[in-house]
């Protein structure tokens, strides 16, 4: 049975956080930790973390075959790479695809009724660019699967400073903190957004628990920064 604190929170609620060792996935983390919102977070990945607390269950797992019996009321899903770093479009489209779409049957089956993706700006099933065309088509996969709530997160470039290095991205990094002040108006949109807001949004956005299908936009995202 599901007990609720004093402040009306669901002390029992479970969340699930898959690409918790990325930049974002590791503020997501700590932003529901510290929320207080979840008596259980499991973060699904492929190697260990180094994030420690008490009420986090990490589960080394193969997203090839995930484990079919692991509930969860909220699952977070923070996965993805880059081609550059996937080396070739397959190997990138299995990843911010696949892994996803599998993610989400699975955890649909096991009783999910929440799940939030970091998709991007742009992403069009119909796009002329491989990237936004496997976000888009990802998007449309997992519309169909069912979940009560349904949160996409379409942010444009994110910004932060990764341990790994990516000397095209230190340049984007540059590039937009120059651009930014200038993009106002409809362009707003186009304004990186930092990873730690990101987290926040989807955080917040998922314990609200609308149902439906909410496409929350760059624009949108940067009011949590």
């Amino acid at each position: 049975m599901q007990s609720i604190d004093k402040k009306g929170i669901d002390i029992q609620r479970i969340a699930l956080v898959a690409g918790a060792t990325g930049v974002t996935g590791k503020y997501l983390l700590k932003y529901l930790h510290h929320s207080g919102a979840y008596s259980t977070i499991i973060a699904f990945t492929r190697k260990p973390l180094d994030i420690i607390f008490e009420n986090l269950d990490e589960r080394i797992v193969d997203f090839d075959h995930l484990p079919d019996d692991v509930f969860a009321h909220d699952v977070y899903c923070c996965l993805g790479t880059t081609i550059k770093k996937a080396k070739t479009k397959e190997a990138f489209k299995k990843v911010d695809h696949t892994f996803v779409i599998n993610l989400a049957e699975v955890q649909k089956k096991a009783g999910t009724e929440h799940f939030a993706v970091i998709s991007a700006m742009g992403a069009s099933s119909k796009s002329p660019f491989f990237y936004n065309r496997v976000k888009g088509e990802m998007e449309n996969a997992l519309m169909q699967i069912g979940f009560k709530s349904l949160y996409i997160f379409r942010p444009s470039f994110i910004a932060a400073h990764r341990t790994e290095k990516r000397s095209g991205e230190k340049l984007a990094l540059l590039f937009f903190s120059w651009i930014n002040p200038l993009l106002i108006g409809p362009l707003k949109k186009y304004q990186s957004v930092a990873a730690s807001a990101i987290a926040k949004a989807m955080a917040l956005k998922m314990l609200e628990s609308k149902p439906g299908i909410h496409l929350v936009l760059s624009d949108e995202i940067k009011k949590f920064t």
